[in-house]
């Protein structure tokens, strides 16, 4: 079994270069490792190059964000002469350790009906970041399992899961050739891991979390300010739901969740990125509803309008809160007057 490991990077040129350290001492050898480069401004490739003279580097013309990005990877690895039966992804700012690729690994040769493993992540002070994950319903929040937890052994047992993390996640080539790569929709972040784990179960493969396939995330964001985290954030997880919900889980449990969070938070500093989420999801809706149609038949035009219509209900309930909210106030400063 031929194994690849895939690296996308970023503006960390000090940060990729200890991952990869971490990566060329494994007990077990990686077949091949592959760069992808996202039109780094710093001195990142020149980095890698000096020093990992026999790991390939693809350097792209622009930023294309972590699905289209690790696409390019993954499309080089399909086109090599041999392609590797496994591929590992890698965040450029994970440290593994040396049984690391041993370990997740593994359960593929277990299974052929395993699609994907996930690891363990540790933040660097020894508490957990990522045992496993699911999508809370109705809203498909992401959690994951064991957040800030103490590691003491307590996600030490093979499991499966809804969904792993894309910062360290092992896929079976074969496996992609049947469901496709990430989704560039989702770029530049956010949700496109938990799309692609979707298609693999929707396809009748397993996704699991492998404890002895352990990673130090150090988890620095290449977008720094929250509010735009969260509108991006939010944009994934509705183009998520609108493309792997049925339709009447759309406009029911879903719909209903989304106003329940909108009338008790609908003050907060999340509100404007949901606006904003809100307005591009809406303006990419033929696009999103396009792409569901890999896995549901064409919705009716009147349920098209029926979701069009939600999302519009969506913005209004965050103006009629922020309008409530204004109103309150002004009647409390007149009543102190």
């Amino acid at each position: 079994m031929s194994i690849a490991v895939l690296v996308l990077t970023w503006n960390a040129g000090d940060a990729v270069l200890e991952c990869l350290r971490s990566v060329t001492q494994q007990h077990l050898a990686p077949d091949h490792i592959l760069v992808v480069d996202n039109a780094s401004q710093d001195r990142t490739v020149e980095q890698v190059r000096n020093q990992f003279p026999n790991v390939q580097v693809l350097r792209n013309a622009q930023n294309l964000g972590f699905a289209a990005g690790m696409n390019v990877g993954l499309t080089a690895l399909q086109e090599l002469v041999t392609p590797p039966d496994i591929v590992v992804l890698l965040n450029q700012d994970t440290q593994v350790t040396p049984e690391w690729l041993q370990a997740i690994s593994t359960p593929f040769a277990e299974d052929v009906k395993i699609g994907a493993v996930g690891c363990k992540l540790r933040y660097p002070d020894g508490t957990l970041q990522h045992a496993g994950a699911f999508l809370e319903w109705p809203r498909a929040i992401a959690q994951h399992v064991g957040w800030h937890e103490a590691d003491v052994g307590q996600y030490d047992r093979r499991q499966e899961y809804e969904t792993v993390t894309g910062a360290a996640l092992a896929l079976r080539m074969a496996a992609l050739q049947e469901v496709g790569l990430f989704d560039p929709g989702f770029s530049p972040a956010y949700y496109e891991d938990a799309d692609l784990c979707w298609r693999l179960r929707h396809h009748d493969y397993r996704i699991v979390y492998e404890p002895q396939a352990v990673v130090t995330h150090h988890e620095s964001s290449s977008i720094s300010d929250a509010v735009v985290r969260s509108r991006y954030y939010n944009r994934g997880r509705l183009r998520f739901v609108l493309k792997t919900y049925v339709f009447e889980d759309i406009i029911g449990p879903f719909a209903d969740g989304e106003q329940a969070f909108i009338r008790e938070h609908g003050y907060s500093q999340e509100a404007r990125a949901l606006r904003w989420a809100y307005v591009e999801t809406m303006a990419h809706l033929p696009e999103i509803l396009t792409a569901r149609q890999s896995f549901y038949p064409a919705l009716l035009a009147n349920e098209t309008a029926q979701i069009a219509a939600m999302l519009m209900s969506f913005k209004q309930a965050l103006t009629d809160c922020l309008y409530r909210r204004t109103r309150s106030f002004s009647e409390a400063i007149r009543s102190i007057k």
